[in-house]
C-alpha cells in the first residue's frame, strides 16, 4: 500500500505540472548557462555567504575564514605584494612591474577581487592608497604592481581572533594582538575590533587593516 500511495502521488504531481506556462530546467526552448573557457569565475573561492542574495546568520567558522581572506587580499598592498613577471614600465618617476596572476588581468580584476571581502568605499580606499603612485595602477590595459613586500612587523607576537554578534547582520572580528619588547619579552596588548556586515547583497568587512 505505501508503494502505491507514493505513486499515486508522483502521478498527480506530474500530471498538475502539465499545461504551466514557462520553460522547465529541462525545456530544450531554455539554454543552460555556459562559462566560456578560461574565464575566472566571479564567485571563485567565496562562500556561499558572499554571492548569496538573502542575508543568514553565520557561523563562527565562516566570519574567521572571511577574516583569513580579508587579511590576505589585505597583505596585497603590503606584506605580499602580487607576483610578477619582471616586466617593467616608469610612471612618474616610479618603476612597476607587470602583475603574473591568474585571473588578475587588470584593475577591474583586483576590484572584484577585494570586494568579495570589502565595503566599496573600503575597495576604494586600498586602491587610491598612494595619491599619484598607488600600489597597483592599469597600464596599458594590463595590471602592474610597484614597491616591494615588507617584512612582517618583528614587535608583534601571538594573535588571538574572535568573533562577536553585534547585530542582528552584523558581527564584530576582535583581533588581539601581542607587543613585544626587543629582547622578545611580552610588553602589553593591542585589541583591534572589525565590522562584518551584510552590504549590498553580501557580507563584507566595513573596516580593515593588517594589524602585523
Amino acid at each position: 500500500m505505501r508503494k502505491r500511495g507514493i505513486c499515486v502521488l508522483l502521478l498527480a504531481l506530474l500530471l498538475s505540472g502539465c499545461g504551466q506556462g514557462g520553460a522547465s530546467a529541462g525545456d530544450p526552448g531554455q539554454a543552460a548557462p555556459t562559462v566560456q573557457a578560461g574565464a575566472a569565475s566571479p564567485v571563485a573561492g567565496m562562500s556561499a555567504s558572499q554571492v548569496e542574495r538573502a542575508p543568514r546568520p553565520l557561523p563562527e567558522e565562516e566570519v574567521l575564514t572571511a577574516y583569513e581572506r580579508a587579511e590576505a587580499m589585505c597583505g596585497w598592498f603590503s606584506v605580499d605584494l602580487l607576483p610578477d613577471s619582471g616586466e617593467t614600465v616608469e610612471v612618474n618617476g616610479k618603476i612597476y612591474r607587470k602583475v603574473d596572476m591568474a585571473g588578475m588581468e587588470d584593475m577591474d580584476d583586483l576590484r572584484a577581487f577585494l570586494r568579495s571581502a570589502f565595503s566599496r568605499e573600503l575597495t576604494e580606499s586600498l586602491l587610491e592608497a598612494g595619491g599619484e603612485c598607488p600600489v597597483y595602477q592599469e597600464i596599458n590595459g594590463a595590471l602592474y604592481v610597484s614597491g616591494e613586500s615588507r617584512s612582517r612587523d618583528q614587535s608583534k607576537g601571538e594573535i588571538d581572533v574572535e568573533v562577536e554578534q553585534s547585530g542582528e547582520m552584523e558581527y564584530s572580528v576582535i583581533v588581539t594582538v601581542e607587543l613585544l619588547e626587543a629582547d622578545g619579552s611580552a610588553a602589553g596588548l593591542e585589541c583591534w575590533s572589525f565590522p562584518y556586515a551584510y552590504e549590498e547583497d553580501r557580507w563584507v568587512f566595513l573596516e580593515f587593516q593588517l594589524v602585523y
